[in-house]
């Protein structure tokens, strides 16, 4: 058993009563403690490890609707356009088509609404990027979306434009698609929902997953309450992502809290998220230099420092962790001089554990300053893949996506999915750093991560995380050792047995009980 609990790293025995962990130690140890009609497994020798905690998930539902499907993740616009052209004759009028792009195709100029309604003027039809900053939509699909021809920019978004004109061309920025897609949202009914919800959570049990952090699209209320009728098997945080209108955020969610919840229930509604810049893939994350592939292009900030200063104190007020997206150093940097005079000398950051999520530029002079403020980072290793990119973007002289280099300084780690949930992915991923990989983790690291890293980057690590007395009896028995097992091996990881408070919520039939 790795415990990722200090005091005791390894064990060979976990004893259970009600949802609570009473014991850890060896076979020995823990068996002698068996009564009567207690229930003993034999794992077999089995890698057994804390549950997996996926700390940044996004949760978008979607209508029912075409999806278009391409080879690989970076289609070209020729691609798409021939895959939505294929589509149409076979998609009820009116129906929506939908497809996840990439870079490739984003960066073609005349990728817009006109080139989309020539090929489907009778269907609406919404393309995405994997990265989730910059859309496309067509005509057909604007006033399902609450889109105006002139809709005025939002506050941190914006909408490209006709020429010198008004008009909107369909290609939507930042908080300019974030509102549209809630508005997508709420056209999807709640029992679409639920079935989706339920098949996530039923991949997850199945991945040794037990508790996941998630930012949805609906607004909170709605998702908190779904989440009830769900009745979903593993612990949800739902964290409030908040809308902006051009005259300024919308704070209706934030002011609906009432304190921090209770981390060990089952949906724990707490947090607020804002993202404060892009990404490198569009040139969006927002950089103290230049970017290498666009001189005297640095990024943008998606608000001023006041509203980032704004945003900390609101956190104060309302007794909430605050989350920002921040992918660059001059992201890092506006967090960083924000917090100093959100607070000045009267609040003790570390207590606060504000959340850098990605955090690609947390490097250079802003680790120590990071740790000093006991900023959380919260790194998603899919984005170490990026080897195409990244290099292209940012000068070799600002080393980028530090992973090893946060540890060591001492600055609290913690990994999730931000895509496709197998966490055994992201941790081969993280112990091989394709972009650097000098700042590659060790397996123990990486998995330390996932577990206790991630419940104290939700305040959690109290009540789970690890295996040790006291805590949440959330735990999974594995397919195999991924401490030992060949690196290409770990995404194959399947969990044989996942436990979530006590209750077996998914059993593969492998192991067997004793008595």
């Amino acid at each position: 058993m790795f415990t990722a609990d200090a005091a005791m790293p390894e064990a060979q025995g976990i004893a259970i009563r009600g949802d609570r962990i009473v014991a850890v130690g060896s076979s020995g140890e823990v068996r002698r403690l068996a009564g009567a009609s207690t229930r003993v497994v034999d794992l077999g020798g089995r890698r057994v490890i804390p549950g997996i905690n996926d700390a940044h998930f996004h949760f978008t539902p979607l209508p029912e609707g075409v999806q278009l499907q391409f080879p690989t993740m970076e289609p070209t616009w020729a691609e798409t356009v021939e895959a939505l052209r294929q589509a149409v004759p076979d998609t009820p009028e009116g129906g929506w088509i939908l497809a996840q792009i990439g870079i490739k195709a984003l960066s073609e100029p005349s990728a817009d609404r006109f080139a989309l309604d020539r090929i489907a003027p009778r269907h609406p039809v919404l393309l995405a990027t994997y990265f989730g900053h910059g859309y496309i939509v067509n005509s057909r699909a604007m006033p399902l979306l609450g889109l105006a021809e002139d809709e005025a920019d939002p506050l941190g978004g914006r909408f490209e434009r006709v020429g010198n004109t008004p008009r909107i061309n369909g290609r939507l920025w930042e908080y300019a698609e974030w509102t549209p897609l809630r508005r997508l949202a709420d056209q999807v009914p709640d029992a679409a929902v639920i079935t989706q919800l339920r098949a996530l959570a039923d991949e997850a049990v199945r991945l040794g997953i037990t508790s996941m952090q998630v930012m949805s699209s609906m607004p909170v209320d709605r998702f908190a309450k779904l989440l009830e009728e769900a009745g979903l098997p593993v612990r949800i945080r739902a964290i409030p992502f908040p809308l902006t209108a051009p005259q300024g955020r919308e704070l209706s969610e934030l002011q609906m809290l009432r304190g921090p919840d209770d981390p060990s229930a089952l949906v724990n509604v707490s947090g607020i998220k804002w993202v404060l810049d892009g990404t490198p893939s569009e040139r969006g994350a927002a950089l103290r230099e230049a970017y290498r592939d666009q001189p005297g292009w640095r990024g943008r900030l998606n608000f001023p420092e006041a509203e980032i200063v704004a945003m900390l104190r609101e956190s104060l007020q309302h007794q909430q962790q605050i989350l920002f997206h921040c992918a660059g150093d001059r992201c890092a940097q506006a967090v960083l001089d924000a917090m100093q005079e959100a607070g000045g000398g009267e609040v003790d950051w570390t207590q606060r554990r504000v959340r850098i999520e990605h955090g690609d530029g947390v490097s250079g002079d802003l680790v120590e300053r990071a740790r000093a403020a006991g900023i959380v980072v919260v790194q998603n290793p899919t984005h170490f893949t990026l080897t195409d990119i990244v290099p292209v973007r940012y000068s070799p002289d600002t080393p980028f996506v530090h992973a090893r280099t946060l540890i060591e300084a001492g600055i609290p780690f913690a990994l999730g999915s931000d895509g496709p949930i197998n966490p055994y992915l992201n941790i081969m991923l993280a112990t091989l750093h394709p972009l650097r990989p000098e700042e590659a983790l060790t397996r123990e690291q990486a998995l330390t991560a996932y577990t206790a890293g991630s419940a104290y980057a939700e305040f959690a690590e109290q009540e789970k995380g690890s295996l040790a007395v006291g805590r949440l009896a959330d735990l999974a028995v594995l397919s195999q050792d991924i401490l030992d097992v060949p690196a290409e091996g770990l995404p194959g990881t399947q969990s044989v047995m996942t436990i979530v408070g006590g209750r077996v919520v998914h059993d593969g039939g492998v192991v067997r009980a004793l008595h």
